[in-house]
């Protein structure tokens, strides 16, 4: 099997996905993209639901990767703010949570494994920097952490932002800056909630 061209299937498939659309996009567009014949991709994937699940698989990898990737400098709202932004930089947020809107409704059982997958992934990781917020004095020492980081996750579901989309006039972007704001009030100590103003009007100033 030629593991360049599964990769470039995968690469252009999740292109186009995120820019018409997990339903939209059909094996014959993701060929003709490629200039590639549908027995070359039958080679690499048997179905389209195949190559779904391959990428979700990548997409779990690099999550993983540069969840678990952070300067020694950086506390805990540090962390949260570089992952805002990078979410939000190049349209990837409305794209991204209309990926996984539409995995949830067309693709229910792939959508379902792909977030038991990273449950266990995604819970570890945040308790992780959430304890570390606590210990830096920038989060409350009060918190329950496990009941947070599970908060978190069901908040963070695209079905979640979509529906505040669609019942609000706020865009996808407002929403992300919503949920951080929510996040901060809660969670943070006076003076994490300080840092946390000081570096929104830091980049306000910059834009």
């Amino acid at each position: 099997m030629d593991v360049e061209t599964r990769k470039r299937i995968i690469k252009v498939a999740s292109e186009l996905f995120l820019k018409y659309g997990l339903r939209s996009v059909t094996i014959d567009d993701i060929c003709n993209e490629l200039r590639i014949s549908k027995k070359t991709f039958y080679v690499h994937f048997k179905q389209k639901e195949e190559l779904i699940e391959s990428l979700l698989t990548e997409m779990r990898h690099k999550k993983s990767t540069v969840g678990n990737s952070f300067s020694p400098d950086e506390n805990a709202i540090d962390i949260m703010w570089r992952h805002l932004n990078a979410f939000k930089s190049n349209d990837l947020a409305e794209k991204h949570i209309n990926f996984f809107y539409d995995l949830q409704k067309y693709y229910p059982t792939i959508a379902q494994n792909h977030a038991q997958e990273i449950e266990q992934q995604y819970l570890t990781r945040v308790c992780a920097s959430l304890k570390a917020g606590v210990e830096q004095g920038v989060l409350r020492s009060d918190l329950n952490i496990t009941g947070l980081a599970v908060l978190m996750k069901n908040i963070g579901f695209a079905v979640t932002v979509r529906e505040l989309h669609d019942t609000t006039d706020m865009s996808v972007l407002q929403i992300i800056d919503f949920m951080a704001d929510t996040f901060i009030r809660v969670a943070a100590t006076e003076e994490g909630q300080n840092y946390f103003a000081s570096k929104r009007k830091n980049a306000h100033e910059k834009q």
